[in-house]
């Protein structure tokens, strides 16, 4: 029996058996939950990833699909554009073909009035010794669009050099605003012109010019000229010119 200190306090001893097998046995359960955790972890997050890029490319084919459906309707679109743009060259060109055909026609009026009036002039040659005639007509365009210069030139057939032509004149616009057709006076129109009645006093001939502007909207169609002689002879003129526009 071992020696002892009486009075001091002893521990008891328990006595365990010897099992080396066990322990390692609880080491490898230990080792081998920690790596399948490890492991389990791995294959979590690889699984994820996975998915990511499996989304992304997914995402990226449908935003190429996208930029590529983009792409076709702006090529579409400038296509169409182009299509406009040719249309509206063709229309402009077709326009301006109508217009010189209108101006080419206009044109051809006046010089077949123009010619009306020479063979006016020469049957009443023929038939008459003097008298007022309308010797000549000119509108000519300013650089305002709805301004014009006129000179309008009456004389007196074979005169004497003695006889005043005594008489008055009255010129009138004919035209549409609108839908509604119009009549203005040159007085209205010119402010050289403060009468209704031109007064008309010369031995040879006479000329009446001045500028005119036309009202907003509108659209000239003929000149109406009334002129009358009381000296030396009575003798009355009524004519219509077209609204030609020299420029």
């Amino acid at each position: 029996m071992p020696n002892v200190v009486k009075g001091s306090k002893q521990e008891k001893m328990v006595v365990v058996p010897h099992r080396p097998g066990r322990r390692f046995l609880l080491v490898s359960l230990l080792v081998l939950g920690v790596g399948g955790s490890a492991i389990g972890g791995f294959m979590y997050g690889y699984a994820n990833t996975l998915n990511s890029q499996q989304s992304e490319q997914a995402t990226q084919q449908e935003l190429s699909e996208q930029l590529i459906a983009v792409e076709t309707e702006n090529s579409e679109l400038r296509r169409q554009v182009a299509i406009l743009d040719r249309s509206s060259v063709m229309d402009k060109r077709a326009t301006e073909e109508v217009q010189e055909t209108i101006l080419g026609l206009r044109d051809r009026v006046a010089q077949l009035e123009q010619d009306v009036v020479y063979y006016r002039q020469v049957v009443s040659e023929e038939t008459e010794d003097t008298g007022l005639i309308i010797s000549q007509l000119d509108i000519d365009a300013t650089r305002e669009a709805n301004r014009f210069r006129y000179k309008l030139v009456l004389r007196q057939q074979d005169a004497d050099g003695d006889s005043f032509l005594i008489g008055h004149v009255n010129v009138n616009l004919v035209g549409s605003q609108g839908e509604e057709q119009q009549i203005l006076s040159l007085s209205d129109l010119s402010a050289e012109q403060d009468q209704l009645d031109i007064r008309l006093r010369f031995k040879y001939f006479q000329s009446i010019e001045g500028e005119l502007v036309l009202p907003d909207n509108f659209v000239p169609d003929r000149l109406q000229i009334a002129a009358v002689s009381v000296e030396p002879v009575e003798k009355s003129i009524n004519q219509n010119f077209s609204w030609v526009v020299e420029r």
